[in-house]
């Protein structure tokens, strides 16, 4: 099962600087960038997405969230003028059949895609939603 969890990002802009930085503390090394505050969410979003996907992929353990009441030390200092934000990203989980009704013909095109590339059925169905999904977040 798909779980959402919650991980601490903090963006902050120097006075002489017109970007938002972003960093998260409990990803050392992960940081992103954001022109405009209104886009500081969308973008640390994506950057910790891709980081979880990751560490995920490489099979490593993710560091505690905040559902697990652990929250990141940080050095409040070395701020100028920090936003903190709880981000959320879906982790993996358990792979769930389910049972679908799809049209024969759009059925066998998702076959024949799936032979071409190599992917399963549910790889290539679940890989579909993920785009549809990211797609729709970032418009």
């Amino acid at each position: 099962m798909v779980a959402t969890k919650y991980y601490l990002a903090i963006a902050d802009r120097l006075p002489e600087e017109s970007n938002w930085s972003i960093i998260f503390p409990d990803f050392p090394g992960v940081t992103s960038v954001a022109e405009k505050f209104a886009d500081v969410m969308r973008q640390a979003k994506d950057a910790l997405a891709t980081v979880v996907a990751d560490i995920e992929q490489d099979g490593e353990a993710l560091p505690s969230s905040v559902e697990e009441d652990v929250l990141p030390d940080y050095d409040c200092t070395a701020f100028h003028d920090p936003r903190t934000l709880l981000v959320p990203v879906e982790t993996a989980g358990h792979a769930l059949r389910v049972n679908v009704s799809l049209d024969e013909g759009l059925l066998a095109r998702i076959d024949d895609v799936s032979k071409r590339t190599g992917l399963s059925r549910s790889a290539l169905l679940a890989r579909g939603a993920r785009m549809l999904i990211a797609a729709e977040l970032n418009s």
